[in-house]
């Protein structure tokens, strides 16, 4: 019962990032998030990830994979689109 539990829940937590990656990745647009809180939720779950590799709960350890990957994703959609948006404001001033 527990390791369902704990299944549905990794597996929620998980699709919680997918439409905020759709959402950026079809606008293009990554003003509104925040770096700083995608960096220290990155941080967090590595070291969930590190400690499920430890004590070997494979549904952890798949929950937190699927978590750091989807945040990972974020990341790099809002480093790449933010830097897209400097460059054409720069180009505009111009």
């Amino acid at each position: 019962m527990f390791e369902m539990m704990g299944t549905v829940g990794s597996l929620i937590i998980c699709i919680s990032a997918l439409p905020q990656i759709v959402k950026t990745y079809r606008t293009k647009k990554a003003n509104d998030l925040s770096i700083s809180y995608l960096t220290i939720l990155m941080s967090g779950m590595t070291l969930m990830m590190i400690y499920s590799l430890h004590i070997g709960d494979l549904i952890f350890i798949f929950g937190n994979f699927l978590s750091v990957l989807s945040t990972g994703v974020l990341i790099f959609l809002c480093l790449r689109y933010r830097s897209q948006f400097t460059t054409q404001v720069i180009e505009n001033r111009h």
